[in-house]
């Protein structure tokens, strides 16, 4: 082989692998290692879908399936336990967790412990507390809450995970209320769902968070939203999700859910956003 030839193919091979290391790839430069979220972990929330799922429950999960969704987290799915369980199976989705309102943990836990150990949920997941409680005294209260019901929740082979919207990000008293409620809660016994969308509005740092309390956010509620904060489908906003998820595994990310609020289309949102995070990488 004449050097010329030697030399074209070198550079065709270099221009290969620069393509394999990113080029046209969201969240991720030209020569950096790259990984990509484990199929098992990207889910749908169901509330993304939830008018239709009330509509029809088996076929919205079924269409979800095919997309390639394999988990779920549960809300705003009206049936008895035994039937979301069974639905679940039958589409072949794993449900890893299941919402609960501030109610629950404070009322008849018992009786949505019992619930969510039907169905088969990992963790269950406080959605928010009530808006009177966004202050630090409420919000040591709030912890303290949670701590009771994570240790409930762990007797039955169960954790707890509390979820954000933007108001835990407020500053009261010289404190963002989300630093105090990671600081009062027992890692032994609550960790997080981090809405990553809420928190990009209100200012937050995913990777510090991660960061700064390794292990505590097994799951994410992936979000996104364009600049002038209305909700997209992810990967169609303003967030860098590659630069986030380059810290996921420090953060502990075991499952990354889709979940957009408003319901403009939500089969397509189902769609564009499992695409976007089936080819991400970071």
């Amino acid at each position: 082989m004449n050097p010329t030839r030697r030399r074209v193919l070198r550079l065709l091979g270099t221009g290969a692998a620069v393509t394999a290391a990113g080029v046209g790839l969201p969240g991720v430069a030209a020569g950096e290692s790259r990984r990509r979220i484990p199929p098992p972990g990207i889910g749908m929330h169901l509330y993304t879908v939830r008018d239709i799922l009330a509509a029809d429950p088996l076929g919205t999960l079924e269409a979800l399936a095919r997309i390639g969704y394999r988990c779920v987290g549960v809300s705003a799915f009206p049936r008895p336990a035994a039937e979301i369980r069974d639905m679940c199976a039958a589409a072949a989705l794993r449900p890893v967790i299941l919402h609960v309102g501030h109610g629950d943990i404070v009322g008849d836990w018992a009786a949505k412990l019992a619930e969510a150990s039907t169905i088969g949920v990992r963790w269950l997941v406080l959605s928010s507390f009530p808006g009177d409680m966004y202050t630090a005294e409420g919000i040591r209260l709030g912890a303290r809450q949670l701590n009771e019901a994570g240790a409930a929740a762990r007797e039955l082979g169960m954790g707890m995970l509390h979820h954000n919207h933007d108001m835990e990000f407020r500053v009261v008293d010289g404190q963002v209320l989300y630093d105090v409620l990671l600081g009062e809660t027992d890692p032994h016994l609550v960790d997080f769902e981090l809405d990553i969308g809420w928190a990009h509005r209100a200012g937050a740092d995913a990777g510090r968070l991660f960061a700064d309390h390794p292990g505590r956010f097994p799951v994410l509620h992936v979000k996104d939203h364009d600049s002038a904060n209305a909700w997209t489908d992810v990967g169609a906003g303003v967030v860098d999700f590659g630069r986030i998820f380059r810290t996921a595994d420090r953060g502990g990310v075991r499952y990354w859910l889709v979940e957009r609020d408003d319901q403009p289309a939500p089969l397509d949102t189902a769609r564009n956003s499992f695409a976007f995070l089936e080819r991400v990488r970071f």
